[in-house]
């Protein structure tokens, strides 16, 4: 085996073979004659199938895992190891192929990375690119709090770094990215956890100029479940902004704090939550695909060069996650842009303000527990939940047990110093 790769499950090939029906129940007739298998001849992602139906529900998922060489055949029965333990023969084990055949006796194991290279990652570097905060963090995943200016990702066909920084893109190219800053900020995962990344990645993006909660996966199972969450729209973001104007809340758009909870968006946790409250809501295509945003104003104050000589403190609830929804959701629907959004907030006076770019921070986030939701994860969870419930953090991260049974991670982080600079508290 790799150095780093543990065997995690095992399985042998029954004598005198597979069941006959088993086999015509698993695969089509076409399927058993072009592979020419039989009871006691199979290939190894027939057998990994047969084997272990929960893990490999499709033969592309069986032969990927093959590719991977993730899959080790041991010739024949186990042999006896230290106190009388069955244990692997390293002279009859290989890796299996996806053309190879298994026969009785055969022995099937499932290896997998249980080791990091935060280290070997980090560019011989000692010191990380800049400080990045760690709000939540386990084994699994972890939210980090990405500072304005940051880029998630690394530009693609960038000549240099000093280009950039000459065009004011203070960060976005080499270590100036949240992916490099990763492995300095957060934990290698403690042994024992199966399937660890060689590094840490961000399973989403928010915009370089937007500040706040970035949520990343430390491994692949994790990124796998959250990345299915964020399609299926089961991650919950709030976004607080500060927009160009006295905004207007019109009466024909308003909903209550129920129908916003019902069309999927978290009304709860440090937040008016009666029926009675008011929200707003756009739904407004965008590229010709739905795009939907809930929000309500927060407080206004007076300024000198906003339009109407006032700006307004929002709080932003997207449903989708268009390219720029939030910026021009607000812009173009409710008609305030936000304050200092050089692309959308239509020059003249608004370019006074530009200064400290715009305002706009994801600081609230709740989804689903990766790990402990899952049939793997959940004994673990029923070991662990009475000191891992409740608050943390100094109530900036809280997690809950909801009646359903499943886990969520509620995260929240104070808004960036020039919120209350520029609006005076």
């Amino acid at each position: 085996m790799p150095e780093g790769f543990f065997i995690i499950e095992r399985a042998a090939v029954p004598r005198p073979g597979f069941s006959q029906t088993q086999m015509e129940e698993t695969f089509t007739e076409d399927e058993i004659a072009r592979l020419k298998l039989k009871p006691d001849n199979v290939t190894v992602p027939v057998a990994l199938r047969l084997l272990f139906p929960g893990q490999f529900g499709s033969n592309t998922r069986a032969r990927k895992e093959s590719r991977k060489r993730r899959i080790l055949v041991h010739r024949g029965p186990l042999v006896e190891g230290e106190g009388g333990k069955e244990a692997f023969d390293r002279e009859k084990l290989y890796v299996g192929k996806v053309g190879d055949r298994v026969r009785p006796g055969d022995t099937i194991a499932i290896q997998t990375r249980m080791t990091h290279k935060y280290d070997s990652v980090k560019d011989h570097d000692d010191e990380p690119p800049f400080i990045l905060p760690v709000v939540y963090e386990d084994d699994h995943f972890a939210v980090v709090n990405k500072p304005e200016n940051i880029i998630v990702f690394g530009h693609k066909n960038v000549v240099s770094h000093d280009r950039l920084f000459n065009a004011g893109i203070v960060g976005g190219f080499g270590r100036h990215t949240v992916r490099s800053c990763l492995p300095w900020a957060l934990t290698p995962p403690k042994p024992g956890v199966i399937s660890v990344m060689r590094r840490p990645q961000p399973v989403h993006r928010i915009d370089r100029g937007t500040s706040g909660l970035l949520v990343c996966a430390k491994t692949k199972p994790a990124m796998v479940e959250i990345a299915r969450m964020f399609k299926e729209r089961k991650v919950k973001k709030t976004y607080t902004a500060i927009v160009n104007g006295d905004i207007k809340e019109p009466k024909e758009s308003s909903i209550s704090s129920k129908e916003a909870g019902d069309l999927g968006v978290c009304i709860g946790k440090g937040e008016v939550s009666s029926e009675n409250a008011s929200w707003q809501l756009i739904d407004d295509e965008l590229e010709g695909q739905s795009a939907v945003t809930i929000w309500r104003a927060l407080q206004k104050w007076p300024l000198q060069n906003a339009r109407n000589s006032t700006i307004t403190k929002v709080e932003l609830k997207p449903k989708t996650g268009r390219f720029h929804q939030l910026r021009r959701h607000m812009a173009w629907v409710s008609k305030c842009p936000l304050l200092g959004d050089k692309e959308y907030d239509g020059g003249g006076l608004a370019k006074t303000l530009r200064d400290k770019g715009f305002y706009l921070c994801s600081n609230r986030v709740t989804l689903e527990h990766p790990y402990y939701n899952s049939p793997q994860g959940r004994p673990e969870w029923e070991l662990k939940k009475e000191t891992l419930l409740g608050e943390k953090e100094g109530g900036k991260v809280c997690i809950t047990e909801e009646k359903d049974g499943s886990v969520l991670v509620h995260c929240e982080i104070d808004l960036p110093p020039k919120f209350s600079e520029i609006g005076g508290g």
